[in-house]
């Protein structure tokens, strides 16, 4: 009876990696992963330890790559257990937005993993680990410093594959020659920017996406405060406006805009500078409301009533309710805004109007009698909040109805004036008399003031004792975006329509690279809202220069990066070309005219291109076949250039006889290729003439060896 033989398997090791410049270049990718999401602040501290580990793991890992290392892969599992439960303990903190505790979890595990990487496959592990940092460090982006992180990487990730091919491993049966490291520096560089131009043109072309969210839109975890401030405005830029600050004068501060607190001095003067104080992303761009207020002084806009009413969620959604001063739009779009804080603020929520939603990082917040909202504190750099607006876009035939009712509390607030000069009431008659409909009143005051005042926020000083608005619709006849709103609200109250001055943002500046919404200090602005019968508040700017409401619904931007760079590029040939030889050029991104001045670029390119063509193709098409033609004279002769030999390693090997004629082709042949200039027609007949040496050479050479050949094979001693 035969003995049944059981087969014994056992676990294949797989070889070492005894490659240093593998794992140098592996290492080097890995490390810029990490130190691209280190560069956020909730992350840095971690990051300078994961660093360090995996340096030291990686130093580990090749050391030991031989041996078994079953106790360390003990201590390796034991520490992901840790790693595992910070990672679900922070998870329950914040169940609302979990980026955080995945990225930290994902830097640990990187580092761990770092500790044993025996074989090329872990350290191909680590690669795509390294891909998933990269990731999640262009999520936290918000600049376009993210790609002085991305460009390395792409570039090292490319020479790590490279190197990888060029040193296989030591156990393949396939072997091939050693590459020259020059060869491999080459090929990596020119990978690595093959991949980044194929990045960018699927990054071009691809259209974004308003995003996708299962229920929560992004904002950041819980702040603490012990009691809010709902009833007061605190701006860090003047912490001393308040209650005293219609009766005193204050000092105009560069670094914050005066216009977020309960008062608006139109006194003041002076420049803001241009921090970047939020970055936004946005379905499309809209002004970004902060307050309004409702009481002219003379001097200065308040709020008659400083009544707030709060609203909690146990979940950062919450939804405000308005009182009947703010009926619903008669029609709206939607718009969905998320909010970057970079700089402190006050403890107001920014927001298009009108604001239906807002993912807020706090318990609650409050609204005031003029649609405004509140947070509990003041807005510190790295906050992140959301908000969702039905912003009016009523039709042109509901705006052009003469209906003339309006709600009493809207009529006793909004149409109140002090003792207003005559000379400021005859203008508002003459600008809107005949019969006209109250949206029609507002755009002859509106188009008045652009047509006839200057914007200029170092204007003369108001007079003691004057009216600001008086002051300058006729005597200077400029001022700043207050002094334009408050001119337009005036004017328009006296005229019989409601209206009020906003304080807040405009858009921005759009970033084509990272999609946001660059909003700076010096894009804090007053405009002005009016109430149009059965159709709700509508945004008016009375300022000159800036983009009107309507514009800005119209250049939405963000979904195709195409179009967007086609519009910025067109503004700036518009910019460009403005008053250009007494002429003015009139240009709109996001109208017909984009596709005017894109013709014209694209012409004026092709012509230049057309009359370059011929020289290039003349001078590079003629000197590369004259080098084809040397490189077969060559081979004829026995002579192979190798496809990894570079032009001038091949040309170290010819013959003494043909070298110097040899060097003046490769030399010319480097210049055609990569060069700049164009050859001349003396050098390119110059380098026919070295041609016709070198075969001329070559066949006296292949005479002599055939001669020699012959004489050898008819020898005695041959035969």
């Amino acid at each position: 009876m035969t003995q049944l033989r059981i087969p014994r398997f056992q676990l294949r090791r797989l070889a070492p990696e005894d490659t240093v410049a593998v794992r140098v270049v592996m290492l080097g990718t890995v490390l810029t992963a990490m130190v691209a999401i280190g560069v956020h602040e909730e992350f840095s501290g971690q990051t300078i330890l994961a660093v360090a580990a995996t340096v030291i793991g990686f130093y580990v890992s090749h050391r030991r790559r031989r041996a078994r290392n079953w106790w360390l892969k003990l201590i390796l599992a034991l520490l992901i257990i840790v790693v595992a439960r910070d990672f679900f303990r922070s998870l329950v903190l914040n169940p609302y937005d979990p980026r955080i505790p995945l990225v930290r979890l994902f830097l640990w595990l990187q580092a761990l993993h770092s500790f044993d990487l025996p074989a090329r496959k872990d350290l191909k592990y680590s690669l795509a680990s390294a891909v998933v940092l990269m990731a999640v460090a262009g999520v936290y982006a918000r600049d376009p410093a993210f790609g002085g992180f991305l460009i390395p990487f792409a570039l090292l990730a490319a020479a790590t594959l490279v190197t990888m091919a060029a040193h296989p491993p030591s156990n393949d049966e396939v072997r091939s020659t050693r590459v020259p490291p020059r060869v491999v520096a080459v090929s990596a560089v020119a990978f690595g920017i093959m991949v980044l131009s194929a990045g960018a043109i699927i990054f071009a072309v691809i259209p974004r996406g308003e995003g996708f969210r299962v229920r929560w839109l992004p904002v950041s975890p819980r702040l603490a405060f012990s009691v809010p401030l709902y009833h007061r405005i605190l701006n860090p830029a003047y912490p001393e406006a308040g209650e005293q600050g219609a009766r005193t004068s204050l000092v105009f501060n560069p670094q914050g805009y005066v216009g977020f607190s309960t008062n608006v001095d139109l006194r003041l003067r002076g420049v803001l500078d241009d921090t970047v104080v939020m970055r936004v992303r946005a379905t499309r761009p809209a002004f970004w409301r902060g307050l309004a207020f409702d009481e002219y002084t003379g001097t200065s806009w308040r709020m008659s009533d400083r009544s707030v009413e709060e609203f909690s969620s146990t979940e950062p959604r919450i939804v405000p309710r308005y009182s009947a001063d703010e009926p619903w739009p008669a029609g709206s779009e939607q718009v969905v805004q998320t909010f970057y804080v970079e700089a402190p603020q006050p403890n107001v929520v920014f927001g298009a109007y009108r604001v239906t939603e807002v993912f807020f990082p706090a318990s609650g917040i409050a609204v005031d009698r003029y649609a405004g909202l509140r947070s509990p504190v003041p807005l510190e750099a790295g906050i992140i909040y959301s908000v969702i607006s039905r912003v009016p876009a009523p039709a042109s035939g509901v705006l052009q109805r003469k209906d003339t009712s309006i709600p009493n509390p809207i009529r006793d607030r909004y149409l109140a004036l002090p003792s207003i000069p005559t000379r400021v009431l005859d203008l508002a008659a003459q600008l809107t008399h005949g019969d006209l409909t109250p949206h029609e009143r507002v755009v002859a005051v509106n188009r008045y003031l652009i047509a006839h005042h200057t914007y200029n926020l170092q204007a003369p000083l108001l007079p003691s004792g004057a009216d600001a608005v008086e002051h300058f619709l006729f005597e200077t006849r400029e001022g700043s975006c207050e002094t334009f709103a408050s001119a337009m609200v005036v004017l328009v109250r006296a005229a019989g329509v409601p209206a009020r001055l906003v304080t807040g943002y405009t858009s921005g500046t759009y970033n084509l690279l990272t999609g946001y919404y660059e909003v700076r200090n010096s894009d804090a602005h007053a405009w002005v809202e009016a109430f149009i019968p059965r159709v709700g508040w509508i945004d008016f700017e009375p300022t000159p220069g800036f983009i009107t409401p309507d514009s800005a619904a119209a250049q939405a931007r963000g979904r195709w990066l195409v179009r967007d760079a086609l519009s910025w590029t067109t503004q700036w040939i518009g910019r460009s070309l403005s008053g250009f030889g007494g002429m003015r050029w009139s240009y709109e991104a996001g109208s017909r005219t984009d596709v005017l001045w894109s013709a014209v670029a694209v012409l004026l390119g092709g012509l230049i291109v057309a009359r370059r063509r011929p020289q290039m193709e003349g001078a590079g098409n003629g000197m590369f076949a004259a080098y084809s033609r040397m490189l077969s004279a060559f081979e004829r002769a026995g002579i192979s250039r190798p496809a990894h030999q570079t032009p001038r390693e091949f040309v170290d090997r010819v013959p003494a006889a043909v070298k110097r004629p040899a060097e003046e082709i490769t030399s010319d042949f480097e210049a055609a290729r990569y060069g700049v200039h164009l050859l001349s027609p003396e050098r390119l007949a110059r380098t026919s003439d070295a041609l016709e040496q070198i075969e001329q050479s070559l066949r006296r050479l292949r005479s002599t060896r055939s001669s020699r050949s012959t004489e050898s094979s008819g020898s005695p001693e041959s035969t």
